[in-house]
């Protein structure tokens, strides 16, 4: 076994050959198409281009069904975990994952977000002596809700307890009543009490006792966290106390950074673009906000990505007027649209680890303006920033880029996703070779 994994590690060409990697998340297949699953689909081809086998595992929560050429997933093997809700922190039992694992046989685990599936599968690797990697690819390991924003819209250090979060969740609900209801001293405790006996009612459903610590020992036992910004590797170091994180951003797909194909269409119109997932948490709202008090014709406003929250979609798509909505794109069709604007904006109001769509932006060297969450202030410059949810800085921002787009600067360029992906086999290789050290050393 050892001299097997020694010829592994050493092997200059394909180093991946007969390793078998599987790849976790909370939502894998055909129409889910956001950063997460970029990540992995990344990870996936690279991985089996260097000779790996590779398995997806991931879940189907709201059980899309899509044309598949969106989905881009026709030569990886997918296998559909149980989900058990967004805020499951263990997902189904140990034992059912331990049967999977025997049968699938995998000599790596990583896991890329617990949500909806939880962290057993974590557990049963362990359980199997097989290494496992988690990488951090939002904030759900610090936040039930994964925004970190408390209703004043400060932000939260992370998880404190049961009843606090769950008040924190209804105080900042989407649902108008729930929310409104929430603010009122005498009755917030008991709508917070409703929601996490909700929460807690399906015999698969976590009350949150012992979050922290459930999942800190699942962190710790974890070959590496392997953190996508800076950010998120500070945070999870601090309230976790970890010695394992290490910063390995994202890549991108090599055709992010092939040469521009399209003509851009001729208007005479400034175009500011929106892409991503039409939420409350991605700051829609106050882009929209800012082009209506400015109320410029000369301006246009081009918004694609999946409607999440349709009743705030339907609000947020109608404060301008000049909004065009261009529907749920794939990866090349976000390669063509971020080509296609003058402007790109990401408005988000609630920390960002570093949003793949700014890494896209930077590949494709668009002009783009953030507020400054600490994720995207990370790989912009400071001229590009305006404080969260600040409508009248936006629009600051918004008149100097129109007047002058070489005024705003350019986000850092990433890096490729087979050059991640290579760095994260050598973190493999490490952990097999280290793993048949300790066989060899028992035996």
């Amino acid at each position: 076994m050892f001299l097997k994994a020694l010829r592994y590690i050493t092997a200059p060409n394909s180093p991946g050959v007969n390793v078998r990697i599987l790849l976790c998340t909370m939502q894998f297949g055909p129409g889910y198409n956001q950063g997460t699953e970029k990540y992995i689909r990344n990870l996936a081809r690279h991985l089996s281009a260097q000779g790996c086998e590779v398995v997806v595992a991931g879940g189907n929560p709201e059980r899309i069904v899509t044309d598949l050429a969106q989905c881009h997933d026709e030569n990886l093997q997918i296998v559909t975990l149980p989900t058990a809700g967004w805020h499951t922190v263990r997902g189904d039992s140990i034992t059912s994952y331990l049967s999977l694992l025997a049968k699938l046989k995998p000599d790596v685990l990583h896991m890329a977000n617990p949500a909806h599936i939880g962290i057993n599968i974590l557990h049963a690797a362990r359980e199997l002596g097989i290494p496992y990697f988690v990488s951090v690819t939002d904030f759900w390991w610090l936040c039930p809700k994964h925004t970190l924003t408390l209703k004043s819209q400060e932000f939260c250090e992370g998880f404190a307890d049961s009843r606090s979060c769950m008040r924190c969740i209804a105080e900042t609900h989407p649902n108008n009543l729930i929310r409104a209801v929430s603010q009122i001293p005498s009755i917030r405790n008991g709508v917070a009490e409703i929601l996490r006996l909700k929460n807690s009612a399906s015999a698969r459903a976590d009350t949150w006792d012992n979050r922290e610590r459930q999942l800190r020992e699942v962190l710790i036992d974890a070959q590496r966290v392997i953190c996508l910004s800076r950010t998120g590797q500070k945070r999870l170091k601090g309230y976790f106390d970890l010695d394992n994180c290490h910063y390995i951003p994202a890549g991108l797909a090599a055709t992010w950074f092939e040469a521009k194909e399209i003509e851009r269409e001729e208007s005479d119109r400034f175009v500011v673009g929106f892409l991503g997932a039409i939420a409350p948490h991605k700051g829609l709202h106050t882009l929209g906000q800012a082009l209506h008090e400015l109320a410029d014709p000369e301006i246009e406003l081009r918004v694609a990505g999946r409607i999440v929250d349709q009743k705030y979609a339907n609000d947020a798509l109608g404060k301008y007027t000049f909004t065009r909505y261009m529907g749920e794109l794939n990866e090349s069709e976000s390669r063509d649209f971020l080509d296609a604007v003058d402007l790109f904006v990401i408005p988000s109001n609630s920390p960002e680890n570093q949003p793949q769509v700014l890494l896209e932006a930077a590949a494709r060297k668009k002009p783009t303006i953030a507020s400054n969450i600490p994720g995207c202030a990370e790989i912009l410059p400071k001229p590009a920033l305006f404080p969260i949810g600040d409508v009248e800085k936006l629009k600051i921002l918004l008149c100097e880029a129109k007047r002058d787009i070489d005024v705003i600067g350019l986000p850092e360029v990433g890096l490729s996703a087979q050059s991640v992906a290579a760095h994260v086999l050598t973190e493999y290789q490490k952990s097999i070779v280290n793993r048949d050290f300790s066989e060899k050393a028992s035996s």
